[in-house]
């Protein structure tokens, strides 16, 4: 790092010297024009014509001889990078397949649309500015939304009934949200005015970029612990040890979410204290149905439901730590 003394020249316009090797390597001359961008958190960025970087106009993919799997993960790949226009092409007409699994696919994606050019070819427009977004509501929904399959999953295993289908319909609208704000983030690291659009400074939107990965985690593994529980046949007290478990977790994902979104604030360690060991599902009685392996893999799976919401609990820290 190097400091600069601000001076004055002319009618009092305050004047600060560049690095004379910085200079040489962005091949500045004397009377060249530099980009200046001021942002919301005090920052002064100098960039010369040569470090701007890559535009995110636009982006041509092929998709030859690629399944519709493959097709799918490269249009949502190119919409979370940041571009606005995504053509896909091909040398012969798309198949019906490829053309319905880029429609499937950008249904999923916050703001888009499908238009038809031509018999090769189909475009994906991404149409939300960065100005109508804000990462935080869509953090709060994705919070709102795994607590509610929680919810859902607790309700079922204390009421008997059916889980897997709700929690399934659900988890799609977590990654849709997360998917968004990645692909802002990342916009954000390539243009300075996409981060001043959003109205959020870099840190937290790094912060909420990470805690929408770690709930897409959460709710991935919400489906799979329902499914689990399903397949098994748990007496009615082992279900509502589950049931009673999954709440407490539900509780300290909120507790940290609160922290991540309010960055003041501390997780109190109590809520921190998640049930870390299943010794209750360990031992059936008479009329349980399900075998010590059937347990196991609850246990397994909440084990793994645990270990996602610490993930966030960490994130949750960080903020009011910085504080101190």
């Amino acid at each position: 790092m190097e400091t600069r003394k601000i001076q004055t020249v002319g009618g009092g316009t305050y004047t600060v010297s560049v690095p004379k090797e910085w200079a040489r390597k962005q091949n500045l001359e004397t009377g060249e024009a530099v980009r200046l961008y001021t942002h919301r958190d005090g920052s002064l960025i100098v960039r010369g014509e040569q470090s701007e970087a890559t535009p995110l106009a636009s982006v041509t993919l092929s998709v030859d001889d690629h399944s519709i799997g493959a097709v799918e993960q490269l249009v949502h790949g190119a919409y979370v990078t940041g571009f606005e226009r995504i053509t896909i092409v091909a040398q012969d007409p798309l198949p019906p397949e490829h053309r319905q699994a880029v429609r499937t696919v950008s249904r999923q994606l916050v703001g888009t649309n499908v238009l038809e050019t031509e018999p090769t070819a189909l475009v994906v427009r991404a149409m939300l500015d960065s100005s109508a977004v804000s990462v935080r509501q869509s953090i709060d929904q994705a919070v709102s939304i795994v607590t509610s399959m929680l919810q859902t999953t607790v309700d079922g295993l204390s009421e008997g009934t059916p889980i897997t289908e709700h929690v399934q319909h659900r988890r799609p609208e977590v990654t849709r949200l997360a998917a968004l704000i990645r692909r802002h983030h990342n916009r954000s690291l390539r243009s300075f005015e996409q981060l001043d659009a959003l109205g959020i400074d870099r840190v937290p939107l790094a912060r909420y970029t990470r805690m929408a990965g770690r709930l897409e985690d959460v709710a991935t593994t919400i489906v799979r612990l329902a499914e689990i529980v399903e397949e098994v046949s748990l007496s009615d007290e082992h279900s509502q040890i589950v049931a009673d478990q999954i709440d407490t977790i539900g509780s300290s994902l909120q507790a940290a979410s609160e922290c991540i979104l309010d960055q003041t604030k501390r997780i109190d360690p109590a809520s921190q204290r998640l049930p870390s060991a299943d010794r209750h599902l360990d031992h059936g009685g008479p009329d349980d149905g399900a075998s010590d392996p059937a347990r196991a893999r609850v246990r397994d799976a909440l084990g793994r439901l645990r270990a996602d919401v610490r993930s966030v609990e960490r994130l949750g820290d960080q903020p009011a730590i910085a504080h101190q």
